[in-house]
């Protein structure tokens, strides 16, 4: 059985924008300048803002969800520049190839949302951005960069993406 709907017929165009911000290439060019050059980072900018994604290896090691005292520097320098902004930002990990057999996390997005939250904490607790500001998602292996951004980034399905938003939104 198939449904029609008549005042779709009558829809000759649908109009969609969207409008980039120029904060979200004034926020690159902060981070640019601030985050250690060896950084393998990859910056994005989107409708909603600027991604910054990261690799994965520079926060955690093997299937840890702990934060490498080595990666501080880079946290740093991103809380650095969300303090100056003010935009809100959320903290996205995607994760692929993790040995689920062992530990306590069976799945990617599992392991993912873990490292999303700790990340986040790390945000919230030490750089002592506003809670209300920064929030986590965990995406495992459902959204790989490499088919959906750039065949010339390998690696990058294991980042961490920080989405600086160029638009406010409320969270209840």
């Amino acid at each position: 059985m198939f449904l029609t709907f008549p005042a779709f017929a009558e829809i000759e165009k649908l109009r969609i924008s969207a409008v980039v911000s120029n904060s979200a290439f004034e926020v690159k060019n902060m981070l640019e300048n601030i985050l250690p050059e060896s950084t393998p980072v990859v910056y994005t900018i989107v409708p909603r803002g600027l991604i910054v994604s990261v690799d994965e290896d520079i926060f955690f090691s093997g299937d840890s969800i702990l934060i490498k005292k080595s990666s501080t520097e880079v946290l740093d320098a991103i809380i650095s520049v969300l303090r100056q902004i003010g935009n809100n930002c959320t903290v996205e990990s995607h994760t692929e190839g993790h040995d689920n057999t062992v530990g306590i996390y069976r799945s990617n997005w599992e392991i993912s949302m873990a490292r999303a939250n700790s990340i986040t904490d790390y945000l919230v607790y030490c750089g002592k951005i506003p809670a209300a500001r920064v929030f986590s998602l965990g995406y495992g292996d459902c959204m790989p960069f490499r088919d959906n951004v750039s065949a010339s980034k390998d690696g990058f399905d294991r980042r961490i993406d920080f989405v600086i938003f160029s638009y406010e939104y409320k969270r209840d």
